[in-house]
């Protein structure tokens, strides 16, 4: 818009002058116009409501958000499912390993206190974890002298591994068994697998702290954050927020208890975490913004850097332990050995990737929520539904589908 200011009319007493004003004013005018077109381009059409129709998932809620901007939501169905109502950002899900970040920034908290080190050998902080044996591929169980680090349980090289995705643990059948975990697979640091490492940070959070890992949390990382849907055990007066959530097999959808029986007293750091989709994005903005927030930083910039950086040693990959006749027709494109591990999630390194940037972050929880963090295009994703069995392919392509969209987005502005 523009305002010309003119004192006197009579000025302009020579008609060469008037003509040049009104050619100045139709050329700047004509420019701006254009200007203004530009930005008004129409967008494409989403295809999200038409891939909901289509599909027969009960409910998705998803997000995105760039560094100084407002988060944007895209809601499907109901969230108690077959109800009347419209799932939202603010319902309350059951966010599994998407737990794992949260807890991993909590440690990286105590490192920079100096109170942990990523290096530091954790034998006589935690005897109860070293001391737990090794089970060989022949079934036989020795005990290791190596040591156990931070760096080793953040990056899932410990050697712990989960009953699901072992074999060998799965059927680890012993008459008695004194440790509070199962055997571990392998040397620490000799190889990646996925497991129970991040419930071990957690017990660590809460020996050094001399806090329980819901206070700890609350005083840290959530409160701060005023992530106030995010808990172990969720308030009372929160509850009728918590999503329906089951599994699926070939008959359809079987909904398990929606809210919780019984409180938890032992806080799971690997998986324990209720959460609702904008406190997710919420911490996931922090981090895009290296660990600040309006009110102050949870995490120092190099430490942030650290997370999205490969912390695997040369030549290891990410073995998901898939089985030699691959995965069912029903299941996504999740797993992927060619990317690799930073000190909370995975970091995509894939060359046939054309979504995402390279070195993104990405991780997931196992019914079905996902999540991506873009430093160099500046946005945070994610993408919840909430049922089992994980990685299932409706889903997953869902929440690929979204993420096309909003980079497409991007790269179009």
């Amino acid at each position: 818009r523009f305002v010309l200011h003119i004192r006197s009319w009579k000025t302009l007493n020579q008609k060469t002058d008037m003509k040049k004003l009104l050619l100045s004013i139709i050329i700047i005018s004509t420019l701006v116009g254009c200007r203004t077109e530009k930005k008004e381009i129409e967008k494409e059409p989403s295809q999200l409501n038409d891939y909901f129709q289509n599909s027969t998932l009960p409910a998705a809620i998803m997000g995105n958000v760039a560094r100084d901007a407002k988060m944007e939501w895209r809601a499907f169905g109901s969230s108690v499912w077959n109800g009347t109502d419209t799932i939202s950002e603010n319902n309350i899900f059951r966010i599994f390993s998407m737990t794992k970040a949260i807890a991993s920034v909590a440690a990286l908290q105590l490192v920079e206190q100096g109170l942990l080190g990523l290096d530091d050998p954790l034998n006589e902080l935690m005897p109860e974890m070293t001391s737990i044996p090794i089970l060989t591929e022949d079934g036989d169980l020795y005990n290791s002298e190596a040591s156990i680090t931070l760096r080793h349980l953040l990056t899932h090289t410990s050697g712990f591994g989960y009953d699901f995705i072992s074999a060998r643990l799965n059927n680890f059948k012993p008459e008695s068994w004194e440790y509070e975990d199962k055997p571990r697979l392998f040397e620490p640091g000799a190889r990646w697998h996925y497991g129970t490492s991040t419930d071990w940070v957690g017990k660590i959070i809460e020996k050094v702290s001399e806090q329980d890992l819901e206070t700890y949390l609350r005083e840290n990382i959530t409160g701060p954050l005023e992530m106030n849907s995010t808990w172990f055990n969720v308030p009372g007066d929160l509850t009728e927020k918590i999503v329906s959530w089951g599994t699926r097999d070939s008959t359809g959808f079987n909904e398990y208890d929606r809210i919780p029986q019984q409180p938890v007293t032992s806080y799971s750091a690997g998986g324990g975490l209720f959460s609702s989709p904008r406190d997710y994005l919420t911490f996931l903005k922090c981090l895009l913004n290296d660990g600040k927030f309006d009110n102050g930083q949870i995490l120092k910039p190099e430490s942030v850097e650290m997370m999205f950086k490969n912390q695997l040693p040369s030549n290891m990959s990410m073995d998901h332990n898939l089985p030699d006749e691959g995965l069912p027709v029903t299941a996504g494109k999740f797993l992927d050995e060619s990317d690799t591990y930073g000190l909370a999630w995975a970091i995509e390194n894939s060359e046939d990737e054309i979504v995402r940037s390279r070195g993104s972050a990405y991780w997931a929880g196992i019914a079905n929520s996902y999540y991506t963090v873009d430093k160099k295009n500046g946005v945070a994703i994610v993408y919840f539904t909430q049922f089992l069995p994980f990685n299932d392919k409706e889903s997953y392509d869902f929440y690929r589908l979204f993420e096309n969209e909003v980079f497409s987005e991007l790269k179009a502005n």
